[in-house]
């Protein structure tokens, strides 16, 4: 199976200008654990993301909720997997970053969806049958 058969569509995203107040109700409202921080003139282009663990992080800093999703999130070294890769390898990549969400790509770079441990959950109960 390939992770573009376990992916989470479509993904919950942001811009990097909204609020971490802003970014929490979007968390909060999809009863996820991650946003994709996408180029606002390009939406398919993922640039960061906003993890819950970033957001209590920011807390934990006292930055206000005020503070944009620039502030808060990373957009350095962003974890992914390609659509067509096995679903294997979204596990190895999470177990190896210590992450419960991984990103998944097309071959261009476009955004298709997010891979959530729980996803991941999903698709071992399934195929154990």
């Amino acid at each position: 199976m390939k992770c573009r058969d376990v992916v989470s569509h479509p993904p919950i995203t942001v811009t990097p200008d909204k609020t971490l107040e802003e970014a929490v109700e979007l968390l909060a409202n999809h009863d996820v654990g991650l946003l994709v921080v996408v180029d606002r003139d390009n939406p398919r282009r993922p640039i960061g993301v906003l993890s819950e663990r970033d957001v209590v992080r920011a807390i934990g800093w006292k930055a206000p909720l005020t503070v944009t999703v620039r502030e808060a999130g990373t957009f350095t070294g962003l974890i992914y997997v390609y659509a067509d890769d096995p679903v294997e390898k979204a596990f190895e990549v999470m177990m190896k970053h210590n992450i419960r969400h991984v990103l998944v790509l097309e071959q261009n770079g476009n955004l298709l969806g997010v891979i959530s441990i729980r996803d991941l959950a999903k698709f071992c109960k399934l195929s154990s049958g």
